[in-house]
């Protein structure tokens, strides 16, 4: 056996025969807490490390008299964050010890995530403990959140991570690059490296959560038993390899980055020149798979990896488990959302909003089928206060697109009864219309550049941008299919024949005779003036306007009629 296996099998005897002892004295003769947990038992097997090593922080003190949970499911917005602050409060009044954010949210707009992390550390300093439970995702802005609290659980299960940031260019969607990102991103950036100072999370994989192609290995050192999570460039420091193509990189002025994708492929323990090797074991994994972090992926970690990686510090999956873990020894409550939140949050969804928008042309559409101002009119306003008036109490719709919209909508209306023909007023007002509907779903993104405007940069931004186009398609689509049936069929019912009123018959448009039967097609007169076209002529005893067809026509000549529409009478020479 060689020296590294036995030192390595040793390690792992006094580890155990360690942990062993802890259960047999029990926790209260060392910390005077409750029983050891999962992740207390983790702990043990983590020694203290440096800031970028596992972090396997308990509870302060594992007693509180009150609890309350606050649950944050679906996208978060700025109802998600009015209605926390709001909940925060009534537990500050009800002289709650700790908070349990319950999260199941694919995540949100970046804004009201930064200001919620905000909100999260500001009670922290307060002194009240604040804590996450992932039950049963936490993506993107739910992550954000997570790491923002005192600490992480998560039930059986479930899953947290990726926050990349992305941009668009010539080419469609892409990763942003690394030398403009703290840039683009500055506030994710920020809010991310103070929740893994305050928490002591390794940085490197916190940045594993919004990088592309950083390659993650976990490390041990055989001799102290220091374990660390590094990328491609400072595993091959560590293993006492010299980086390939150092003089390219200088050359190019590369960074960090860039020596990282010119490092070889991961390489056998063998090959490690120092006491440091790969991982291959932690609890509750059942062996670790280096990379941990692959050049394809972002960091996404199941419940099982997240506690041996040190963000989660229990696996609960109900109530009376985070109850037992904790130490509650009050009352646990649950504060829900308002039926208001929960109504404005809905309407503010992309589906409601396509079937908002199917009624809003559908009932605009039968309002101008119909003489006056009736039901479809109202049922068409009510829509469009709702399409964008639920999304702008939810925060997602800003002014400048609901000035947008109305500004092109006055535009289209000058081009078509107005202006003739149809030229820029009426481009121009499309354009400002759906730049507006489409604005309308996607959520600002903080921003420290002082030049103002920029693309977004967030995924989650281009997945609302998408889920509007998706609702909008959608909407319109399914709204033409409904006017051909509302001017098909809806007409013949006996419902719709109210509302819409039937063609009118022939005889129902016809104008009335203005020369009682007098001067119809075929009859002849005499011209009673020069015709140059227009002028008079004499049917028996009554004076008629007339218009000659073609060539002017000299008083006292005989003409016959060859037009009649209305009261236009077109006459010519009768002979």
């Amino acid at each position: 056996m060689s020296r590294e296996a036995t030192i390595r099998r040793v390690r792992r005897t006094l580890l155990a025969a360690g942990a062993l002892l802890c259960a047999v004295i029990g926790p209260q003769g060392l910390t005077g807490q409750g029983p050891l947990t999962q992740a207390d038992e983790h702990a043990q097997t983590q020694p203290a490390e440096a800031t970028e090593t596992v972090s396997t922080t308990q509870p302060a003190a594992r007693s509180f008299n009150d609890a309350v949970i606050l649950t944050i499911r679906g996208t978060i917005s700025e109802i998600t964050r009015d209605s926390l602050r709001r909940r925060l409060k009534e537990a500050e009044e009800r002289g709650a010890s700790l908070v349990l954010l319950e999260l199941d949210t694919p995540g949100g707009a970046l804004g009201a995530t930064l200001e919620i992390c905000t909100i999260i550390k500001e009670l922290r300093d307060s002194g009240t403990a604040v804590y996450a439970w992932v039950n049963k995702q936490a993506y993107s802005a739910g992550t954000i959140i997570a790491l923002a609290t005192d600490g992480i659980v998560m039930a059986r299960n479930a899953t947290i991570g990726d926050c990349q940031p992305i941009m668009m260019t010539g080419t469609g969607v892409s990763a942003i690059p690394e030398e403009i990102e703290a840039k683009a991103t500055s506030p994710l950036l920020a809010e991310l490296r103070d929740s893994a100072r305050r928490n002591r999370y390794a940085l490197n994989m916190v940045y594993a959560l919004i990088r592309p192609e950083m390659q993650m290995f976990w490390l041990e050192n055989i001799d102290t038993g220091e374990r660390r999570f590094v990328d491609l460039f400072d595993r091959d420091r560590l293993f006492g390899r010299e980086v390939e193509d150092r003089a390219e990189d200088k050359s190019e002025g590369s960074d960090k980055s860039t020596r990282r994708r010119l490092s070889p492929e991961p390489i056998p323990d063998t090959e490690s020149q120092t006491a440091w090797r790969y991982v291959t074991e932690a609890a509750p994994l059942s062996e670790v798979t280096q990379p941990i972090v692959s050049d394809r992926d972002l960091l996404t970690m199941a419940t099982d990896e997240a506690l041996a990686y040190g963000f989660s510090l229990a696996t609960l999956n109900s109530d009376a488990e985070l109850e037992q873990y904790f130490g509650v020894t009050g009352s646990m409550t649950r504060l829900q959302n308002t039926w208001l939140e929960t109504v404005i949050e809905w309407l503010a969804s992309p589906m409601v909003r396509s079937v908002l928008f199917l009624l809003m042309m559908l009932g605009a559409y039968t309002e101008f089928q119909t003489p006056g101002f009736g039901l479809p009119g109202v049922v068409a306003l009510v829509a469009l206060l709702l399409f964008l008036g639920a999304p702008y109490l939810a925060g997602t719709t800003r002014s400048w697109e609901i000035v947008a919209i109305v500004a092109g909508v006055i535009l289209l209306a000058l081009e078509l009864f107005v202006l003739p023909g149809f030229g820029l007023a009426g481009i121009v007002g499309i354009i400002l219309i759906i730049v507006g509907l489409l604005a309308s779903y996607v959520p600002s993104e903080p921003s420290f550049d002082p030049a103002g405007f920029r693309l977004p940069t967030m995924r989650l931004t281009y997945q609302f941008l998408e889920y509007g186009l998706y609702s909008l398609t959608g909407g319109l689509t399914a709204s033409i299919v409904g006017m051909f049936i509302i001017a098909r069929y809806l007409p013949r019912t006996a419902f719709g024949s109210r509302i819409i009123a039937p063609n009118p018959q022939h005889d129902a448009v016809q104008i009335d005779d203005p020369y009682q039967g007098i001067a119809r097609v075929g009859d002849v007169g005499v011209s009673e003036s020069l015709l140059r076209p227009a002028g008079k002529a004499r049917f028996g005893s009554r004076l008629v306007d007339v218009v000659s067809q073609g060539d002017y026509i000299e008083n006292g000549e005989r003409v016959r009629v060859v037009e009649r529409s209305g009261n236009r009478v077109v006459v010519r020479r009768a002979n």
